[in-house]
């Protein structure tokens, strides 16, 4: 009987040929280990700053623009149609000057009707006064009349009363009772008549009184019409620079409208736009400067405006000192507020690296400027030019600030030529 025969497993040509392969993926990936350490970059796009030690402040430039300290805008109190305009854009002015006048069919319509209901009412209160002092003559007339009726009355019913206690009384009980009621009658009525004449001059007096107060509301607003109708011909509230007229011959302009203002060139400001960022740095007292020309001027914040519109507020910023000569309305500048007290301090040149890396690592040149290697540092505050260094580097120290968006954070960075 013939027995089988088992073949090896692995033959000694394919255990070679195995470790062979291995041995090539070790390689392979070392040699990938060692790639992803190191990079080659193009030195002639690269950024150097070299670390030094200097006056460090931290501070941040605005926009901003001249303007007059005082301003009187000419905002309409009624509008209306220009019908003329007396004085140009751009001209000295005094306080009275003609401007422009308009002119307002509505409001002069107005004015006529509350003219013609002040004569209506002032009509009523006089015939009211007429119709009282008639009555009041009438009802005086009558209560004189019966006054002297009860008079009569009373001085025949005191003879009555003394007939009817004599023994030869000539009168009957009847006649006795007829006087006797006859004068309880007319002091009724007289009474009567003394309460109706009382509340008719009460009636009379409200009458009036409302009348009287309708009056002064009228002339009130005669004379609140008649000033808007002043306002019509528009002139100068002070002396001063007028800026262009908003405004043409034959054109509707609205009440409320502005058509210019007038500036007092005396004394200037600038007006300064600042991020909402800066909110808690700039206040008032915060103090900086500007450059005009080869010349710095001092400035401080004197007042900050409270609402933030499109993520930004404004402060108006003082000179400290005399104004430039050289300066002018409506000029643009560039103001520097400085918040901090100015130290000395490590800096580095603000660049790209610090949006990639957030301050917390640079690339620091070797010696002889063929490599850069990551290290790891401490950065602090920082102006538009230069950063706080507070720890990893020295002074003289040379490191990448340009962008390291390339370099997919690479530990050593080895440059085509020495910097």
């Amino acid at each position: 009987m013939d027995k089988p025969i088992t073949k090896p497993r692995w033959s000694l040509s394919k255990a070679l040929a195995l470790a062979v392969a291995a041995a090539i993926l070790l390689l392979a990936a070392v040699a990938i280990t060692r790639g992803t350490d190191r990079l080659s970059v193009d030195a002639s796009r690269l950024s150097i700053s070299t670390i030094s030690t200097g006056e460090f402040r931290e501070y941040y430039p605005f926009d901003g623009i001249v303007v007059p300290e005082t301003s009187v805008y000419l905002d309409l109190e009624e509008g209306g149609r220009v019908e003329e305009i007396f004085t140009k854009g751009g001209q000295w002015v005094e306080q009275g000057t003609p401007i422009l006048r308009l002119s307002n069919t509505s409001l002069q319509r107005t004015i006529i009707d509350s003219e013609n209901q002040l004569l209506e009412n002032l009509d009523q209160i006089s015939n009211t006064q007429i119709t009282r002092a008639r009555d009041s003559l009438i009802l005086k007339d009558q209560l004189l009349d019966m006054n002297y009726k009860i008079q009569e009355l009373e001085k025949k019913f005191e003879r009555y009363q003394q007939l009817s206690h004599s023994k030869n009384n000539p009168l009957t009980r009847e006649d006795y009772e007829a006087v006797r009621d006859e004068l309880a009658y007319q002091q009724g009525k007289r009474d009567l008549l003394q309460e109706r004449i009382k509340q008719e001059d009460l009636l009379v007096e409200r009458q009036l009184a409302r009348a009287s107060d309708s009056v002064e509301q009228l002339n009130q607003s005669l004379a609140l019409l008649s000033q808007l109708a002043g306002s019509l011909k528009v002139s100068a509230p002070i002396a001063g620079q007028l800026s262009s007229i908003n405004a043409e011959v034959g054109q509707n302009v609205g009440k409320g409208e502005r058509i210019g203002q007038i500036d007092i060139l005396d004394q200037l400001k600038i007006h300064v736009t600042v991020d909402q960022y800066y909110a808690a740095n700039v206040v008032v007292g915060t103090e900086g400067k500007f450059k005009l020309g080869d010349n710095e001027h001092p400035v401080v914040v004197r007042k900050v405006y409270p609402e933030v519109v499109n993520n930004a507020f404004a402060v108006d910023v003082d000179f400290i000192g005399a104004l430039p000569d050289n300066i002018r309305r409506g000029q643009a500048l560039t103001v520097e507020l400085n918040w901090g007290v100015p130290k000395q301090a490590l800096m580095i040149r603000k660049g790209g690296f610090y949006q990639h890396t957030g301050g917390r690592w640079v690339y620091l040149l070797s010696q002889d400027g063929t490599t850069a290697a990551k290290v790891e540092v401490r950065l602090g505050k920082q102006n538009p030019q230069a950063i706080e260094v507070l720890d990893g580097l020295r002074e003289g120290d040379r490191v990448i600030t340009s962008g390291y968006e390339n370099f997919n954070d690479m530990a050593l960075l080895e440059l085509n030529e020495a910097l």
